[in-house]
């Protein structure tokens, strides 16, 4: 009979190298020795060295604090923005020296006829005068309104297209719809107000006549009466047709692509412009 196995010297020696702690394989992990080498930064090559992280920074921070380039405006919106300065400028001074009328204040049309020499000359400047006064109150009414308008938009136009000579973003936007609004002004005034500009003109090309024979020989005052009677004909009409025209171009030129890129990213950048 076979004695048991626990009685065999074998058996006692197996156990012992089992139970032995350089018999046990290791489950933990192994950990490499420390290593005085900065850890590389995620996205970074195993091969790069610290020195040119450090460059790669310094680059992209250097990148970072180049001044961008200014925004280049359209030369042909520059020339925009000025003919609507010259606009604004316009009716400004309209608006208020049509005010100034009403309100009574110092007129100049009396020194102006004053400084004609003959009686009969002077006397006719100043019925043609009398009459224009006359026509202007009774159209008072219509007049102050346009006036006051007028005045306004003037204002408006030259805040605004200064603004936007600046290149400030929400500028352009405003100032189509006021350019808009002035010509529509300009052409209700030129036809709800005929008879006082009617009246006007017809004394002061009559004071302007008057002061040329005066002062021209008999030859060159023929040729003024010619170039006069043409200016009260067409002057006022051509120059409405102008400045209709010129008012349009400047709402196409405010609304071209290239303008609106230009506002949109002069917000955040200097403005130059086109050579």
């Amino acid at each position: 009979m076979d004695e048991p196995p626990w009685l065999r010297p074998e058996y006692h020696e197996n156990e012992r190298l089992r139970e032995s702690p350089r018999a046990i394989p290791s489950r933990m992990p192994s950990v490499p020795p420390p290593s005085d080498s900065t850890p590389p930064d995620p996205g970074e090559g195993p091969g790069e060295r610290p020195a040119e992280r450090h460059d790669e920074r310094e680059q992209r921070r250097d990148a970072r604090d180049v001044p961008r380039a200014p925004v280049k405006r359209p030369r042909y919106l520059l020339f925009a923005l000025i003919a609507a300065l010259v606009f604004g400028a316009g009716c400004w001074m309209d608006g208020c020296g049509r005010l100034a009328f009403y309100r009574g204040e110092q007129d100049q049309a009396l020194a102006l006829n004053a400084s004609i020499k003959s009686d009969a000359d002077r006397s006719r400047a100043d019925a043609l005068y009398q009459h224009f006064t006359e026509v202007a109150d009774a159209a008072r009414g219509r007049a102050v309104p346009l006036a006051a308008a007028t005045f306004v938009l003037g204002a408006a136009l030259l805040a605004l297209g200064s603004r936007a000579l600046a290149g400030k973003t929400k500028a352009r936007g405003a100032l189509v719809q006021i350019v808009i609004a002035q010509a529509a002004l300009v052409g209700l005034a030129y036809f709800l107000t005929a008879d006082v500009r009617n009246a006007e003109l017809d004394w002061e090309m009559e004071r302007t006549l008057i002061q040329q024979r005066e002062k021209a020989p008999p030859d060159q005052y023929q040729y003024s009466v010619v170039i006069v009677g043409a200016m009260r004909r067409y002057g006022v009409p051509g120059w409405l047709v102008v400045r209709t025209l010129a008012s349009a171009l400047i709402v196409f030129a405010l609304t071209r692509p290239r303008a609106r890129e230009f506002f949109e990213a002069a917000g955040s950048k200097p403005v130059s412009e086109e050579g």
